[in-house]
């Protein structure tokens, strides 16, 4: 009996070992790369957790990255060291090979919440799930939502019929919006009062400012961590639900929505179970909710500080759109549009930052990085890099013409990540953002409320404007009739 315990334990022992040994072999050698280069001050401890947490001092430290730091920099959350990877040669080295990296400590704390979705998944059940829906987000299938985008733009237009003389702030009435929009297009429902995906916050924010509470042991004493189960178990429960729903209603001809069309794969694929489909169908209401409206909330800033963009904007809306409803064709020939929109998207990117770990040696200039490493991506940084983006502050929706797209560095704008791992569901963010905007500047024409001429960011997950975005609302019909009282005075 003693001899079969031994024979049990031993290579239990021998591999534990094993496993911390080649951990703290990664750690130091991280730990020394990370005393070669530079960084902001660290406090003794905490590192650089005061910085990190405070979003302002973040997107001043950078705005000035390349310039104080060079290609690379370091920071340290609490005693763990990050190395900070932006410029877009890097970028391709990391993010262009899914064998260079995987998602690191940080996903665990999203999987926490979300499950086992695309976006905390590694390896091959994250290669698995991906085979599988990706084919859903061909612009064929993605023109049946178009209707759906468009009911919900109107119903977000009439919101402000009665409103129209005072100051509105807009970041509300889109997050309903939005949440309106996916909860048909994924979930095939409205939402009611019970839906789950109205609230919950995800703790990733607090648990990096407080490091203590990244380790799960200490995170899963505090009130938080009740509270985070309770809203896993209510996302999960409430999407079990109307999946079950969706199954009885479920016809093979007429895929409503994206959990009809995961039934399909299920249907086809026994490696795709009921599981999957709730974590996907939680992970893609999560991701698209912030991300989208605060894309919306910006772009809708932008537009009205800059009245000549906003004015060809319109002028190219108004000669595309010539009846009431729209067309996937009509989206993608609002070239304009999307200029301004991935402008927006470039100066307050959705994610500024993302996190990795690397899974091989990368050798970046001079520098090797080990196996083991964990990076910070940073859009934010990238997309404010002056050798790839002049005068990198100014809202320059021109940076995005054909003939500047064709000589830009395919690594320098990732507002959806790039490479094997890229957002999937980028093509749909941008058609309802395309459509959403397009319906309410056929309506209104915007300017910035007197006070709100600027916006200070917070973040939580996403980027958003901190006391949301107001602006004034003026009709396009009013507009019209002065014009044409205007005109009838003129001699």
């Amino acid at each position: 009996m003693m001899v079969d315990l031994v024979y049990v334990i031993l290579p239990v022992l021998f591999f534990s070992l094993l496993t911390c040994a080649r951990f703290l072999r990664d750690y130091f050698r991280t730990v020394c790369l990370a005393f070669r280069l530079k960084g902001p001050p660290a406090l003794p401890i905490l590192g650089n957790v005061l910085t990190v947490k405070d979003f302002p001092k973040m997107a001043e430290l950078g705005t000035n990255a390349s310039q104080l730091y060079g290609s690379l920099f370091r920071c340290w959350i609490s005693l763990a060291p990050f190395i900070w990877v932006y410029e877009p040669n890097h970028l391709k080295i990391i993010l262009g090979n899914s064998k260079s990296s995987k998602k690191n400590v940080f996903y665990s704390i999203l999987h926490n919440f979300v499950g086992a979705g695309l976006i905390t998944n590694n390896g091959h059940k994250w290669r698995k799930n991906r085979k599988h829906i990706q084919p859903y987000f061909h612009i064929n299938i993605l023109e049946s939502y178009i209707d759906i985008f468009m009911e919900n733009a109107r119903k977000f237009t009439r919101d402000f019929d009665g409103n129209k003389k005072d100051p509105v702030n807009i970041t509300s009435y889109i997050n309903k919006c939005v949440l309106n929009t996916l909860h048909e297009s994924i979930l095939g429902v409205p939402v009611d009062e019970d839906s789950p995906y109205r609230k919950g916050e995800v703790m990733l924010t607090q648990r990096i400012a407080k490091p203590w509470l990244l380790l799960e042991s200490i995170f899963n004493l505090t009130p938080f961590a009740k509270k985070e189960y309770h809203q896993k178990v209510s996302l999960h429960n409430y999407t079990r639900k109307v999946l079950e729903r969706r199954k009885i209603e479920y016809d093979k001809s007429s895929l409503r929505c994206l959990l009809d069309m995961f039934i399909e794969i299920a249907d086809n694929n026994k490696d795709f179970s009921d599981e999957d489909m709730i974590n996907e169908g939680v992970t893609f209401m999560l991701a698209g909710q912030d991300s989208v409206g605060a894309a919306i909330a910006f772009t809708l800033f932008f537009l009205a500080k800059h009245p000549d963009v906003q004015r060809k904007v319109y002028e190219e809306i108004d000669n595309l759109r010539t009846g009431s409803m729209i067309s996937v064709t009509q989206l993608n020939n609002m070239k304009y549009l999307e200029q301004v929109i991935k402008e927006s998207l470039r100066l307050v990117p959705s994610v500024p930052v993302f996190s990795r770990v690397l899974t091989e040696d990368v050798k970046l200039d001079e520098h090797i990085l080990g196996r083991g490493t964990n990076i910070f991506v940073s859009p934010f940084i990238t997309h404010r890099l002056p050798h790839y983006f002049p005068d990198p502050l100014k809202f320059d929706p021109d940076r995005f013409s054909q003939e500047n797209i064709e000589r830009m560095h395919p690594y320098s704008f990732i507002p959806f990540s790039i490479g094997p791992r890229n957002c999937i569901g980028y093509k749909f963010a941008l058609l309802e953002i395309k459509t959403i905007i397009s319906v309410f500047l056929k309506q209104y024409r915007i300017t910035l409320a007197e006070g709100r001429e600027n916006y200070a960011l917070s973040f939580r997950v996403t980027l958003r404007a901190a006391g949301g975005i107001w602006l004034n609302l003026h009709s396009r019909n009013d507009d019209r009739q002065t014009d044409l009282k205007r005109q009838s005075l003129e001699p």
